[in-house]
C-alpha cells in the first residue's frame, strides 16, 4: 500500500506540486490550490451558495403526492365514493390518492431567512477571502524563512572554514615551537562550537522546510524535492522597501526617536483607509451586524400572521376509499391557509430579546475588529521602520567585519597577532552577518504583514 501511494506520488502529484526550483508566485499558486485550510473554506462558501438556494426554493410552489393501500384481515367500514345511496361500505383493502400544489404567500421567516442567507453567503465569501489573505502572507513568511535558514547555514559554513584556517595556522605554529598546546586546543574548541552551531542551524532549516510543505498543501514526502529559486531577499525589488532606502541613504544619517520618521502620519492614516476599505475579516464583522439584524426582525415578525395557498386533486383525501387507484374519481379543492399565534406566554417576547443581545454583541464585535485592524496596521509601521533601520545599520556593519576579518588573516599569518584576536574578529563578522540576515527576514515580513493589514492582495 505503502509503495503504490510512492507511485502515485510520484506519478501524478510530484509535476504538480514540485518545480526545478519554486519561485514565490508559484508557491503561492501552488497554496491557493492545494492549501487544505484554503479549501476548506471554498467548500464552506459553496454550503453557503446552496443554503441561499435552499431559501429561494421554499418561496417557490411545492408539489406533493400521496398514495395510500391499506389490507385488512377482517372487512372494515370505508368510504364509497361512486354509490352516493350507499356512501359507506366494508372491505378488506382502502385506498387514497392525493395530488397537491402548495405555494407560500406570506411569511416573515421565508422573507427575513432569505435576507439572511443573502448576508450570510457574502459573510463566508469574505471569510474565504481573508483565509486567502492569510495563506498569502503564511507562504510568503514561510518561504523566506527558509532562505533565511539557508543563508544561515552559509554563514555557519564560512565561520567554520574561518576557524579551520586559523585552527591550521596554530597546529603549523606549533610544530614549528611558536605556540602553545593550550592555543591549538583553544582552537580547536572553536572549530568545534561553529559545527555544533552548524547543525543547530541545519535542524532549523529542516523545520523550516517542513512548515512551508505543509502550508503549501504538498505530501511530506516530497519535501526533499523542493527547491527555492529564492536564494536571497529581493529587497531591490520591492518598490516600498527600495524606495525607503534610498531615503536612508540620501539622509546618511538619523536621528533616535521613539516615533516613527519614515512614515509620516499622512502614510499612516493612507494605509488605514486601505485597510478599512480592503480587508475581509473586517468587512464580514460588519456583514455579522447585518445578520443579527435581520434575525431580530425574523423574531418580531413571527407576531403576523403565515398565509399559504393550496390546490388540490384529490381522491379520499382525509378518509380511505373503497375504489382501487384505476377506477379513483379525483375532485379539485382549493383554499387560503391563514395561520396566526394571537398568544405564546411571551415566547416570542423573550425570542426577540435574546436577538437584541445578539445584535449588540456583533457590534461590539466589529468595534473590536475594527480597533483591532488599526492597532495591527500601526504595529506593522513600526515594524516595518525598526527591521528597516536595522537591516541599514547591520548592512554597514558586515562591510567593516569583513575588512576587519581580513585584516585579523594577513596579521595571523604573519604571527602578529594572538589566535584570540583573529576568532574575534571572526566571530563578529559572523554575528554582523546573521544580524543582517534576520534583519532581511524582519524587513520582507514586515512588508508582507502590512500588505496582509491593509487587505492589498484581496
Amino acid at each position: 500500500m505503502g509503495a503504490m501511494k510512492a507511485l502515485v506520488l510520484a506519478v501524478f502529484v510530484a509535476p504538480l506540486c514540485v518545480c526545478a526550483e519554486m519561485t514565490l508566485e508559484e508557491a503561492e499558486s501552488l497554496a491557493l490550490s492545494c492549501n487544505k485550510q484554503y479549501l476548506i473554506a471554498q467548500e464552506s462558501t459553496t454550503q453557503a451558495k446552496e443554503r441561499k438556494k435552499q431559501a429561494v426554493s421554499s418561496f417557490l410552489p411545492r408539489i406533493q403526492y400521496r398514495a395510500e393501500f391499506h389490507d385488512a384481515e377482517k372487512p372494515e367500514l370505508f368510504l364509497n365514493t361512486f354509490t352516493p345511496r350507499r356512501p359507506y361500505g366494508f372491505s378488506h383493502q382502502g385506498y387514497l390518492s392525493t395530488l397537491e400544489l402548495q405555494q407560500t404567500v406570506f411569511s416573515t421567516d421565508l422573507i427575513f431567512g432569505l435576507m439572511s442567507r443573502d448576508i450570510e453567503m457574502e459573510v463566508y465569501q469574505l471569510e474565504q477571502a481573508n483565509t486567502k489573505n492569510e495563506l498569502l502572507r503564511a507562504v510568503r513568511q514561510r518561504y523566506y524563512a527558509v532562505v533565511y535558514y539557508e543563508n544561515a547555514l552559509q554563514i555557519a559554513r564560512e565561520n567554520v572554514d574561518y576557524l579551520g584556517f586559523a585552527l591550521q595556522q596554530e597546529e603549523g605554529r606549533l610544530s614549528a615551537g611558536s605556540a602553545t598546546t593550550l592555543e591549538v586546543n583553544q582552537s580547536k574548541v572553536a572549530v568545534a562550537n561553529a559545527i555544533s552551531q552548524y547543525y543547530d542551524v541545519l535542524k532549523e532549516l529542516k523545520r523550516a522546510r517542513n512548515n512551508l510543505v505543509f502550508t503549501l498543501g504538498m505530501e511530506p514526502l516530497l519535501e526533499p524535492n523542493l527547491q527555492l529559486a529564492e536564494k536571497n531577499f529581493p529587497l531591490g525589488a520591492i518598490p516600498e522597501i527600495a524606495r525607503r532606502i534610498q531615503e536612508l541613504d540620501a539622509q546618511k544619517q538619523w536621528c533616535f526617536t521613539d516615533h516613527l520618521t519614515l512614515f509620516t502620519p499622512q502614510d499612516s492614516n493612507r494605509f488605514l483607509d486601505l485597510a478599512l476599505t480592503h480587508r475581509p475579516d473586517l468587512k464580514a464583522a460588519k456583514y455579522q451586524v447585518s445578520v443579527a439584524e435581520k434575525n431580530v426582525q425574523t423574531k418580531q415578525g413571527n407576531y403576523l400572521p403565515k398565509i399559504s395557498g393550496y390546490v388540490r386533486l384529490s381522491y379520499n383525501d382525509d378518509q380511505l376509499g373503497l375504489n382501487r387507484f384505476g377506477a379513483e374519481q379525483y375532485n379539485w379543492t382549493a383554499g387560503i391557509r391563514l395561520t396566526w399565534t394571537l398568544f405564546d406566554s411571551l415566547l416570542r417576547e423573550h425570542e426577540i430579546r435574546e436577538a437584541k443581545s445578539i445584535r449588540a454583541a456583533t457590534r461590539i464585535g466589529f468595534d473590536r475588529e475594527y480597533q483591532k485592524v488599526e492597532l495591527e496596521v500601526r504595529n506593522d509601521l513600526y515594524l516595518f521602520e525598526e527591521s528597516l533601520l536595522t537591516y541599514y545599520s547591520s548592512s554597514e556593519a558586515v562591510l567593516l567585519a569583513e575588512q576587519a576579518r581580513e585584516q585579523a588573516k594577513d596579521k595571523l599569518e604573519f604571527g602578529r597577532i594572538p589566535p584570540l584576536d583573529y576568532r574575534d574578529a571572526v566571530n563578529q563578522l559572523a554575528q554582523a552577518k546573521n544580524r543582517r540576515n534576520k534583519a532581511c527576514l524582519d524587513l520582507i515580513s514586515a512588508h508582507y504583514d502590512l500588505r496582509y493589514a491593509i487587505g492589498q492582495d484581496i
